[in-house]
């Protein structure tokens, strides 16, 4: 037999596809280099909680100390689903145009599967608990920005800050003539291959702009340390091609781009939601 239809003869397509795909998920995902990341294989939920202790006291020369209760509790489960998108090329489409095909699929299936993390992830700034700035059909002005960090000071978080905003948000705190503050950069964010999200930082906060979060005139944006948000990956981002030899009489390939994870909010008292329009 000859002129079989394998895989071998796509095997260089699907891989180019596949990195490019790869590639833009990473640049795509705002939100996710600035959570707390697990990775495990198997389908089971995640049950996490928070320990709780004594407190120090005076002891006295000739006293043996007690031990205090330290236990853990339950606060909160994340549970893993399969995500999935399917791009078809047909025999003559890779034929006729096999680097635009992979462009363009290779793109889509990574710009999909960012912008379905990040949208999820941008969806917990709600759920927040460290405290509330803004409000609805409200601006977000630079006394929320600042309120919001001495939330989380107050509350004893510890670490850099990452602050995420919509863009028309932080056009709002960065347009005005007056009351801006004069930002420095952050060299490994500038270089980092989410560059393009990043727009400065200020007094120990980093900024982004995702337009990934949902727009409205009550649009929530967060300021949070790392263990606010937990991503709990399972599967990650993979392409299974297959062949579909009756379609389009000659043929197609279907690549089957799937990946599966969990996420939640972790430690809701580490982030603060900042209410604002974003009009």
């Amino acid at each position: 037999m000859a002129n079989e239809s394998t895989y071998a003869g796509i095997a260089g397509l699907v891989a180019n596809i596949y990195d490019l795909a790869v590639l833009t998920a990473q640049e795509g995902n705002v939100v996710a280099p600035f959570v707390t990341v697990f990775n495990q294989t198997g389908s089971a939920p995640r049950v996490f909680g928070a320990y709780s202790g004594g407190t120090f006291a005076a002891v006295a020369e000739d006293a043996d100390m007690s031990a205090q209760a330290f236990n853990a509790s339950a606060s909160g489960t994340i549970t893993p689903a399969t995500y999935g998108s399917q791009v078809l090329l047909t025999q003559r489409r890779i034929k006729s145009d096999p680097a635009n095909a992979q462009a363009e699929a290779g793109r889509y299936l990574g710009e999909t599967a960012a912008a379905h993390i990040d949208t999820n992830l941008a969806g917990l700034f709600a759920s927040f608990t460290g405290g509330t700035v803004g409000s609805a059909g409200g601006t977000l002005s630079w006394d929320n920005i600042l309120r919001a960090q001495a939330y989380l000071r107050s509350n004893k978080v510890f670490g850099r800050y990452t602050v995420i905003l919509h863009p028309v948000q932080w056009y709002h705190l960065t347009s005005g003539t007056a009351g801006v503050p004069t930002f420095i950069d952050n060299p490994a964010l500038k270089e980092s291959i989410i560059n393009g999200f990043y727009q400065a930082s200020f007094s120990n906060m980093d900024f982004f702009a995702d337009a990934n979060i949902a727009s409205g005139t009550a649009a929530v944006a967060g300021m949070f340390a790392k263990p606010a948000i937990a991503l709990d990956m399972r599967q990650a981002f993979t392409i299974n091609p297959q062949w579909n030899a009756s379609y389009s009489g000659s043929g197609a390939w279907e690549l089957n781009a799937s990946m599966e994870y969990g996420y939640g909010v972790y430690r809701p008292i580490y982030g603060v939601k900042m209410i604002g329009t974003s009009a």
